[in-house]
């Protein structure tokens, strides 16, 4: 079911983004660096597969609920 596949791909997303978490809290590394970073491994996760998901508003909604939680955390915005 795409709902299952969804929760498995937010799951995913969100492990490989607190495994990142060490780069995330470092001042030194530059914002743009970081988005390369968040968009090679977290948003590929989270996002592989899609095109063929029947989805729905539901579904968009859950997705971008841990897209903007990663990237205010990457921006220090909380």
């Amino acid at each position: 079911m795409v709902c299952d596949e969804i929760s498995a791909r937010i799951q995913n997303a969100r492990l490989d983004f607190a495994n990142l978490r060490h780069l995330w809290r470092r001042r030194g590394i530059r914002l743009s660096t970081k988005g390369r970073v968040y968009c090679t491994v977290v948003r590929s996760v989270l996002l592989y597969g899609s095109e063929t998901w029947p989805i729905r508003v539901k579904d968009i909604r859950r997705l971008l609920v841990l897209v903007y939680r990663c990237l205010r955390s990457i921006a220090h915005i909380s």
